[in-house]
């Protein structure tokens, strides 16, 4: 094969090879990424709660999520090792 052919070669398996590692798989597929981008530890009234999910650490992200919408429809992220969220996360348990 002449040079150019091998240069050519080279230079696209190089493209390609940057092009998988620089994009994470998970990045392909909608719907597996953390859905908080930001959490709160500070004390919100339980009596606010509309809904509570937890959603538990997997291959769609690294760490478990806390969410709860309020009666007035916004959601909040709590972050999960605060002791208030540790107790209402039990109490849900329970139930």
């Amino acid at each position: 094969m002449p040079l150019s052919a091998h240069l050519l070669l080279a230079v696209t398996a190089l493209c390609c090879v940057a092009t998988v590692f620089a994009f994470p798989m998970e990045g392909f597929t909608m719907g597996h990424q953390c859905r908080c981008l930001s959490t709160t530890d500070s004390y919100i009234n339980p009596r606010w709660f509309q809904r509570i999910e937890i959603v538990p650490a997997g291959p769609h992200c690294r760490s478990s999520e806390v969410i709860i919408t309020l009666k007035d429809k916004k959601t909040v992220c709590l972050v999960p090792e605060a002791d208030w969220v540790q107790k209402i996360i039990s109490k849900v348990i329970k139930r």
